[in-house]
Parts: structure tokens; C-alpha cells; sequence
């Protein structure tokens, strides 16, 4: 079982380790979906803590379709996180028709050595996030794909993220998105993954600009152990 908890400042990441959590997805401006969080904050964060930090390169929240110069700041802000001895980063693009932009996506990992590659939930917009699963599994450097099953009801989604799992590969998929105490079990128990994704369900009043509520964060991360030992 493995636990990815989002922060967004130093406290947040403090907070986290100390819950029992395995391992932290650093953003900055959670109520856009997370962008690249700045470079003192990346390396604070990774000197504090000892638990894996994955970083989110994402230059902007308007669409995960990003221009030449777009490209150009994320291959600079990896070739940064990577010195800053980040364990990985978090990153994702798609083209103009909601597919996965190969050629980008390409570039990226290029410049992504030494560090732990997750595509983020750029998929769940994908036109066919199933087959878009598909093409990352091509990808040895992707290790993870973090995906709440596309878009649509909960069900639905679920049931996507069975087939995803079918077609997956190598590839370990992060589920995420409205994951909290109340539901997990049921999750867990439906797609199995063994890898979960928590941001505002673990946070102050459940709100993207507030901070960690350990003691909310102690018990997810206790009730999932004991799921995860059963």
C-alpha cells in the first residue's frame, strides 16, 4: 500500500511524514490542479524530509497542451528539480485532439534521467483514457500514472480504472481524485491498486488553501495500513 499525499508549503510536508504517509507530490496553487512550485521551495522541502518528494511540472493551469516555450521552461525546471534532488517529478501533456502528445512527452523524459516519472491526471482528459494508458505503458521511463478513471460518475470511473489496469503494463496507476476517509475501503477493495492519491480531503475544512489536518491524515493513513495488512 502506498500513500502520496499532496503539500504545498514546508509545514504541509513536515505534517505529512510525521502521519506515516510514504511519500509527497510538491505543488504550488492547489485550487488550479497544482503547478511547479518554486525552486527554495523544492529544495526545503527535499532537506527536511526524508520520506520521497515528487515534484509537479506544470508551467501554467490553462489545458495540459503546452507551446514550444512552455516546453522549453518544464525541460529547465526538470534539469532544476533533478539537482535539487527531488525523487521524481509529475508531469503530463496532451495534443490538440485530447491524445498523448508523444513528441513532447518524448523530449520530457529525455531530460527526466534519475528521476521517478509520473504522468499526471493530463490523462483523464485524454478522448480514450484506456488506450492513452496504452501508450504510456510503452514508456519504461513512466513508472506511474496518476488517474481518477477519466471524467464522469464514480462508477464509471472505476470501471475505467479496471480496464486501465488490464492494459497497464509496467506501470503502477496512483489513483486519485475525491479519495477520502469515508471512501477508500470501497475503492480499495473495487480497483485494488494498492497506490492512493489524497489533496483537500486530508486538509484544513477540506480546502485547497488551507493546511494539513494531521490529525484527519493520521487516521487515513491508519485505517489504509490496516487495509493494506489485511
Amino acid at each position: 500500500m502506498l500513500i502520496e499525499i499532496i503539500a504545498t508549503t514546508i509545514e504541509d510536508a513536515i505534517l505529512i511524514e510525521q502521519s506515516g504517509a510514504d511519500r509527497i507530490e510538491l505543488v504550488s496553487a492547489l485550487s488550479e490542479g497544482g503547478i511547479t512550485p518554486s525552486y527554495s521551495l523544492i529544495e526545503s522541502v527535499v532537506n527536511k524530509v526524508k520520506i520521497p518528494v515528487n515534484v509537479m511540472i506544470r508551467p501554467h493551469s490553462q489545458s495540459f497542451c503546452y507551446s514550444n516555450d512552455d516546453l522549453s521552461i518544464m525541460k529547465n525546471d526538470l534539469k532544476v528539480v533533478r539537482s535539487l534532488g527531488a525523487n521524481g517529478v509529475v508531469l503530463g501533456v496532451l495534443n490538440d485532439r485530447n491524445e498523448v502528445d508523444l513528441k513532447s512527452v518524448e523530449e520530457l523524459l529525455e531530460e527526466s534521467s534519475n528521476l521517478e516519472v509520473t504522468f499526471h491526471r493530463a490523462v483523464d482528459r485524454a478522448e480514450d483514457p484506456i488506450e492513452a494508458i496504452k501508450v504510456l505503458s510503452r514508456y519504461k521511463e513512466i513508472k506511474t500514472v496518476l488517474t481518477s478513471g477519466g471524467m464522469g460518475e464514480l462508477t464509471d470511473r472505476l470501471n475505467n480504472i479496471k480496464g486501465m489496469k488490464e492494459v497497464c503494463g509496467h506501470l503502477e496507476l496512483l489513483v486519485g481524485s475525491g479519495l477520502n476517509r469515508e471512501n477508500i475501503s470501497t475503492i480499495h477493495s473495487t480497483v485494488n491498486t494498492g497506490h492512493y492519491h489524497f489533496g483537500t480531503s486530508v486538509r484544513k475544512n477540506s480546502s485547497p488553501i488551507e493546511g494539513i489536518d494531521q490529525e484527519e491524515l493520521k487516521k487515513l493513513v491508519e485505517l489504509m495500513k490496516e487495509e493494506g495488512s489485511g
